[in-house]
């Protein structure tokens, strides 16, 4: 009898049931263009859409980020020292721009091109770390210097003059290092003192008269730094002047004599984390922001928290980690120096051995980060629409322009946030990314992948050129731009095979620039198309 076999019926054995084998899954997974800007102190479950972990030699935008332009050398000072500081006159149509060596003021607004030198304005100086600050009276603006090693410098415009203050208790004005205005009186701090100095309503000389703060702060240390700032935005009735120490506290006085105990009162002593230098504040808006050892401090915040609670407000918490890491290598000489027609603060610092060859990078309208690496940059200021910097061995240099650093190609990189492909913890293979860009020309791009906060960055050596036909103004070569051409960004993409294997998945790109001109480029969405396969625990 033959027996039939059953329909439908699969084999068995000893090994189980019989595996069939599944395809693998390959999906993409997008990212938004980089308008969170650099965010280096995220933990793995708080990635943030938009944000990059590398956003270096790009500029922070209200859309994403722009590449830098290149920087050339404009004026070189005598005698090649550091360029410490840099200031600028401005009153009317009358605009000068100040460097500062140790030994040596320098006028850099239309330099000898190097290697020749500039000669000093002012020679023969013991220091150059210098604060400057403006004062208007009886028709003359006098741009006024102290930097605690040399007697105070007035310029009016013309010429430099040592006007002398009288003290009835001994001090010298080469002890004075810094200074503001506050009601049109001029209010100096003395080295390594609680005591601060003003003079007459007006006056721009003559005799000072000391105003203690050795009762108020309590912590010792000396003050460091001081200004006026007001509840509303600007000067105004509820303008009040604030005195910050090397300890980080800061007393806030209102009124406007400080000889009379009834009119100028005390409001309040508050604390912050340690400065980090003297000329490391700006104004933004109606508040000022103070660098300090617990990040980038806005004022408006101090009367209302401790200090512990201040960095979680601060300005450059994106950044803690980066700027804490700073901090910690340089704690005092950093400077900050707003570039307002593009609405950017640059934040500079000592060399170290620790945080190497960087400047931060603040877009105020957003608050968002980059950083800016090859300028070695000590000092920022801006002279008609340009930014400008000082660096080492005398060098001065305008920034944000051309194509090349001196001649020398850049590269600039980003790598977005990291994410899963899936779930937490499930492996992903990437294979192919695709990058949006808007640029008036087609760039040259290397697209990348690295996968579990893994931030090398390759290399690139094909150079994109800026458009020598370009139809933007001052930018455009006469007789070779084409007025009618393109004047708009256009998106162009690029898809380029990447590898990168782990539970988190980032993108990333390296553009090269070089050439005469400026590029004009944005990054923009990405995606990048990934294998999921079994859960790594």
């Amino acid at each position: 009898m033959r027996i039939q076999p059953r329909a439908g019926r699969i084999g068995q054995s000893n090994r189980g049931p019989v595996s069939i084998g599944r395809q693998q899954s390959s999906q993409p997974i997008t990212f938004p263009a980089p308008k969170g800007g650099l965010v280096t102190a995220v933990d793995m479950a708080s990635q943030q859409p938009g944000a990059a972990t590398v956003l270096r030699n790009f500029l922070p935008t209200l859309t994403g980020c722009k590449i830098r332009g290149g920087s050339q050398k404009k004026g070189l000072a005598a005698g090649g020292g550091d360029v410490k500081s840099a200031f600028k006159y401005k009153y009317g149509s009358n605009e000068k721009l100040f460097m500062a060596t140790a030994t040596g003021i320098f006028n850099m607004t239309s330099p000898a091109a190097p290697p020749t030198t500039t000669a000093a304005d002012v020679s023969g100086l013991n220091g150059g770390d210098w604060c400057a600050f403006q004062h208007t009276n009886a028709g003359t603006s006098w741009l006024v210097c102290v930097n605690g090693a040399d007697d105070r410098r007035l310029y009016n415009g013309t010429t430099w003059s040592t006007t002398a203050i009288t003290f009835t208790d001994g001090t010298t004005m080469p002890q004075l290092n810094y200074g503001w205005l506050f009601k049109n009186r001029e209010f100096f701090l003395k080295n390594g003192t609680l005591g601060a100095y003003y003079l007459a309503t007006n006056a721009v000389s003559g005799a000072a008269s000391l105003f203690p703060l050795g009762g108020v702060m309590k912590k010792g240390g000396s003050l460091l730094t001081g200004f006026s700032w007001s509840l509303e935005s600007g000067d105004g009735l509820n303008d009040m002047c604030v005195f910050v120490s090397t300890e980080g506290e800061i007393a806030v006085y209102a009124g406007s004599d400080p000889s009379s105990a009834s009119d100028f009162a005390l409001k309040g002593v508050y604390q912050i984390g340690k400065p980090l230098g003297k000329n490391a504040w700006i104004r933004a808006g109606g508040d000022i922001l103070i660098a300090t050892t617990d990040g980038l401090t806005p004022m408006s915040q101090v009367f209302q928290r401790d200090r512990q609670a201040l960095s979680l407000v601060s300005v450059s918490r994106p950044i803690e980690d980066d700027w804490r890491r700073a901090a910690n290598a340089t704690g005092t000489g950093w400077t900050l120096k707003q570039w307002p027609e593009q609405n950017l603060v640059f934040v500079a610092f000592p060399e170290n051995t620790v945080v190497t060859d960087t400047t931060f990078v603040l877009n105020v309208l957003t608050g968002r980060w980059s950083t800016i690496s090859n300028w070695q940059a000590l000092c920022y200021e801006t002279l008609q629409g340009g930014l400008f910097f000082g660096s080492f061995d005398g060098y001065v240099w305008q920034g944000d322009t051309t194509g090349t650093d001196a001649g020398l190609t850049f590269s600039a990189t980003y790598l977005s946030q990291f994410s899963p492909a899936g779930q937490f913890g499930q492996r992903a293979n990437a294979t192919l990314a695709h990058m949006y860009f808007r640029a008036k020309s087609s760039p040259k791009v290397r697209l990348f992948a690295r996968a579990d906060y893994d931030k090398s960055t390759p290399t690139f050596n094909s150079v994109t050129e800026g458009d020598a036909t370009s139809s933007e103004w001052d930018v455009g070569l006469w007789d070779v731009a084409i007025w009618d051409g393109v004047s708009e960004l256009v998106r162009y993409d690029f898809r380029q095979n990447v590898r990168a294997a782990g539970d988190m998945i980032a993108v990333g790109c390296v553009i090269t620039s070089g050439g005469d001109f400026k590029l004009d480029l944005e990054v923009d969405l990405a995606t990048v198309q990934v294998s999921v396969g079994e859960a790594s625990a």
